[in-house]
């Protein structure tokens, strides 16, 4: 992770811009801003000035706010005793729009202010407003713009931003090595990227490509080379490419100069017997599905950089339904359903496919039969929430961790029972998306559970409440599918509708995100499943719809994505 001053230092005419850069647009207005005294604590007692227009503020309501404005007004310096204070070093544009956000917590955003009220709100220290403009600027993120925002949000210490701008620039870096912007990473972001397990690349042959890149641009970068390649994975180095690096290149060009010190000095993890074999993850998708009332229901793999399905063994339950399918580790856990022997029934069964081992195993019952459930892999174990029994809907929740003998165990329940709800993961907390209530309405709370409290809560309202919908987890934020594409920031409590024509008004049976990219397959018409399939990116404005792209149309909650390690 590179720091600020290295980024100064590895090149002054090089400088990585997030977003154009605002006019500065300075509307005049004369009047002051005034406060509305509906409250004791919102009384102006205090007068701001910035470039000569003067703001009536409450101290105390300020300095609840704001570090900033408590050691202004309530701390020991000289200002403390004034009532009128100057303030300098901001914008007189910005500063306007955050007072009024601190009496009217209403921040109008747009890609010609956000930066300037970002460094405002920063340099005031506004929490809020800056958490808003670090929500509102990932939401802007994508390929072009990636590296640039990795450097402004190191620069200015926003680390949910720079986290989620580096995992962009680390699912697309193909793409993102032949960027411009991509010269004027340092050495050590480069670094920094490279020894990534995310870094999602196919071979190596793009990581020793990239880096041969980033050197090539500039002679003193020649030092570094060495260091760098230490990083390459010779393993994975495919014979065609080393094969056309070599016999191809001219010596004219700068990279051979490279290959010619790389055959001199062998670095010490390239040498037989030395190294150690270094792993990095891969995503991998599963779907489950098929006609119910087949003896075998299919399961598949898809190899996202191949585009290739692969056959494995199928799940030998005839007549079973509304299950619910998990990931956890390199297992693949099957639990519940509605099966029909003479007449339809919940079940407890739980059946666990061995990815490993090629092969399916029974596992523990649970402690209540149901269907029409969510389930989700978190760590090493597996949850199951909510769902119908025989008797009806359960708010009741268990947990499962694969391979141990204490078998299934309850945890907390859910705030409301649901069935036919949509979950995903983030971080150590799981969210319950909407579904169906006891009354058989639908029920649009987005519930969650922090696993290390065991506590629910219910931290938002759908502003388009559903059942039957699926839903990911991208980059920190929720997605929802079904009708309308959502996307939720759980920090700020915004939701955003995705435009994007091959989603709207259309359900799927299955959602997953695989290397930074959405997957919803099988659609939904008419009680129907189609073997299509949806590739969502943001971050490329990409919004594919491929039909026939799946072996099997899928039931809901058929899909999983396993991290592999490779």
């Amino acid at each position: 992770m590179a720091g600020k001053g290295d980024s100064e230092q590895e090149s002054e005419s090089c400088r990585l811009n997030p977003l154009p850069q605002p006019e500065n647009k300075t509307e005049k207005d004369e009047s002051a801003l005034c406060v509305e005294a509906s409250e004791p604590d919102t009384i102006p007692d205090a007068t701001l000035q910035v470039e000569g227009e003067s703001f009536y503020v409450s101290r105390h309501h300020l300095a609840v706010q704001s570090p900033y404005f408590r050691a202004l007004f309530f701390g020991y310096g000289v200002e403390s005793n004034k009532r009128h204070v100057e303030i300098k070093g901001v914008e007189l544009q910005y500063f306007k729009v955050l007072m009024e956000y601190s009496n009217t917590h209403r921040l109008d955003l747009k890609r010609e202010n956000v930066l300037g009220i970002l460094e405002t709100a920063d340099f005031l220290q506004l929490e809020q407003p800056r958490l808003l403009c670090c929500k509102f600027l990932e939401r802007e993120l994508h390929l072009t713009n990636c590296l640039g925002m990795m450097a402004y949000a190191w620069q200015l210490g926003c680390t949910q931003l720079y986290i989620a701008a580096r995992q962009v620039a680390l699912t697309h870096f193909s793409a993102v090595s032949s960027q411009e912007d991509f010269l004027c990473l340092s050495k050590e972001t480069l670094a920094d990227l490279l020894a990534s397990d995310d870094l999602a690349i196919f071979r190596d042959d793009q990581a020793l490509e990239a880096t041969m890149h980033w050197v090539s641009s500039d002679p003193k970068r020649e030092e570094h080379f060495l260091e760098l390649i230490e990083l390459v994975r010779p393993e994975s180095l495919s014979l065609p490419f080393l094969s056309k690096l070599l016999t191809q290149m001219k010596s004219s060009d700068p990279r051979a100069r490279l290959i010619s010190k790389l055959n001199e000095y062998c670095p010490p993890s390239w040498s037989v017997g030395r190294s150690t074999r270094r792993t990095r993850a891969s995503e991998t998708l599963y779907i489950l599905g098929g006609p119910h009332d087949k003896e075998e229901q299919a399961l598949y793999q898809f190899h996202p950089q191949s585009g290739r399905w692969q056959s494995c063994s199928p799940l030998q339950r005839k007549n079973l339904t509304q299950y619910s399918v998990a990931a956890v580790g390199d297992n693949v856990v099957v639990t519940g359903g509605y099966f029909r022997d003479v007449l339809w029934f919940s079940v407890d069964w739980v059946r666990i496919y061995e990815c490993g081992n090629q092969r399916w195993l029974d596992g523990p019952a649970m402690q209540k039969s149901r269907h029409s459930h969510c389930s989700i892999g978190l760590d090493s174990a597996v949850y199951v929430l909510g769902g119908s029994m025989d008797e009806g809907l359960v708010a009741d929740v268990e947990r499962l961790v694969v391979g141990s003998e204490e078998g299934w165990q309850g945890v907390n329940p859910m705030v409301r029972a649901v069935e036919r709800a949509a979950t995903a993961a983030l971080g150590m907390c799981i969210y319950v998306a909407c579904g169906l209530d006891e009354n058989g309405d639908v029920y649009a709370g987005i519930q969650r559970y922090v696993t290390k409290e065991d506590q629910w809560d219910v931290v938002s309202n759908s502003p388009f409440p559903r059942y039957d919908l699926v839903a990911t987890e991208l980059n920190g934020a929720l997605y929802l599918f079904g009708g309308q594409a959502l996307r939720f920031d759980m920090e700020t409590d915004e939701w955003t509708i995705l435009k994007e024509e091959c989603l709207e008004r259309k359900f799927f049976c299955g959602c997953t995100n695989v290397s930074g990219q959405i997957y919803l397959v099988s659609e939904r018409k008419s009680n129907k499943a189609f073997p299509n399939m949806v590739l969502l990116d943001p971050y490329i404005d990409t919004c594919i719809q491929i039909d026939d792209a799946i072996p099997c149309p899928l039931p809901l909650r058929g899909c999983v994505t396993m991290r592999m390690v490779i």
